[in-house]
């Protein structure tokens, strides 16, 4: 997946609005669906993250979670209601930082994208590498949960990855892109080491590559 990183700083920076705060599930399912109809074959996203298909699945989910709960509004129904509505946050969320990372706070691709806006304020200037990156094993196979400490006037950052020797520049390959400082990498290859390092990417543009952190995944 090839990833795009802001390098020069704009005079008016736009950040991905995406009024989730308060979004009931079927207004939810609407910006949803919307995204992913905006999204497809624009050439502004080629390649989205999370894939559309994944988003119309969980969008599907969450349809079919509401119209049974509307038939029969008992605590199961409730249950699978509620947990449809926040996976498609969750995906959602996801996207919009997408979104940001590959407009580079541009207004009018921003909109493209069926997402609303804010404007940035002054530009920070270049934002410092994310600290204390930790790369931690899990129970799953194939997965490695990341931290790392957030940084000040970030819209998003990226995630690098790499199999091999990490003083190899050609083994780092970008993996993926949040909002959150943390991030779920799955479908890793099991009894292997991985690197991970991670890009603060703001209004000025991105940050120096975070130190590398590693772990083995189940």
């Amino acid at each position: 997946m090839a990833l795009d990183r802001p390098n020069k700083m704009k005079n008016v920076y736009y950040i991905v609005k995406l009024g989730l705060d308060r979004i009931t599930s079927s207004m939810l399912l609407v910006k949803a669906r919307n995204m992913v109809s905006k999204i497809t074959g624009n050439a502004a996203f080629s390649t989205p993250t999370p894939p559309l298909a994944t988003v119309t699945a969980a969008a599907d989910k969450l349809e079919s979670a509401i119209n049974a709960y509307e038939l029969n509004r008992g605590p199961g129904e409730y249950t699978d209601r509620e947990l449809a509505f926040m996976e498609v946050k969750g995906l959602v969320t996801d996207l919009g930082a997408y979104v940001q990372s590959a407009s580079n706070g541009d207004l009018d691709l921003i909109k493209s994208a069926g997402c609303g806006v804010r404007k940035s304020g002054a530009p920070l200037g270049q934002l410092p590498a994310p600290k204390n990156v930790l790369a931690r094993t899990t129970a799953y196979p194939g997965r490695i949960e990341i931290t790392w400490g957030g940084v000040r006037g970030r819209g998003t950052y990226t995630i690098d990855h790499c199999l091999g020797d990490p003083s190899e520049a050609s083994n780092w390959k970008p993996f993926g892109i949040t909002s959150k400082n943390r991030y779920t990498a799955d479908g890793l290859e099991s009894n292997k080491e991985h690197f991970f390092r991670i890009t603060a990417i703001g209004a000025a543009g991105a940050s120096p590559v975070s130190d590398a952190a590693s772990a083995k995944a189940a």
